[in-house]
């Protein structure tokens, strides 16, 4: 039985049954959002979830409807991926702690206790939490791939002043690509014109049609 407070019952820190009833009537709507970048190409193995099995605690502050979005993504990870989010035990010591802190990011990996994901009321579309939550898995942006100068170029000039970070290769945090191509279409990809200072691209495909169409992705890529 949920406790009331002013007549309004304390939603659970964890996702429940009606959530993901509810997630059957989520349309999957993209949405102008706050994304903070934190940095496919995957982490460590020393660095990833026993398992895939990922332990989480969620901020009361979201809304049924809210919550219904946030289970549809992690079904979608559940049905199309070995990764499984779960609630968090007593024995968990490394979990995420999902809230509304300041715009959309995730701590990159497994860094040990707690850690963050963001997710304020502009991030809550399908799309961004599936692109958050693999960070949390362990990869980074498509363009920041060691080899990403064979398929795009960055145009610096166009860069937002202070964000030179989110668009520099990590070629030195011994990820892997798993022998994977680039992919234009990942949901991890920014869009052409992300970051920039004045409306111009920041990124430009080697493949010209393809600009346009980086970072519209809506979901894992068919593979």
């Amino acid at each position: 039985m949920l406790l009331q407070v002013n007549s309004k019952p304390l939603l659970p820190n964890h996702l429940v049954e009606e959530d993901f009833i509810n997630a059957a009537f989520v349309r999957n709507n993209r949405h102008a959002k706050l994304r903070q970048r934190r940095g496919s190409v995957s982490a460590l193995e020393s660095d990833k979830w026993p398992n895939g099995r990922i332990p989480y605690v969620l901020s009361t502050a979201y809304t049924p409807q809210q919550r219904a979005v946030l289970a549809l993504a992690i079904s979608a990870y559940n049905a199309k991926t070995c990764i499984r989010f779960v609630p968090k035990t007593s024995t968990d010591v490394d979990y995420v702690d999902i809230a509304k802190i300041d715009g959309c990011f995730a701590d990159f990996s497994r860094v040990g206790g707690r850690q963050q994901v963001s997710l304020v009321d502009e991030c809550i579309e399908y799309a961004t939490i599936i692109h958050e939550f693999m960070h949390v898995i362990g990869f980074i942006h498509e363009h920041q791939r060691e080899d990403r100068d064979g398929f795009v170029r960055i145009m610096w000039e166009n860069v937002i002043d202070g964000a030179n970070a989110d668009f520099e290769k990590l070629s030195s945090m011994g990820l892997s690509n798993y022998g994977e191509r680039y992919d234009y279409f990942s949901i991890m990809h920014y869009e052409n014109t992300e970051g920039s200072k004045n409306g111009r691209p920041t990124i430009v495909a080697n493949v010209p049609e393809y600009s346009a169409l980086m970072g519209k992705s809506m979901d894992f890529t068919q593979g």
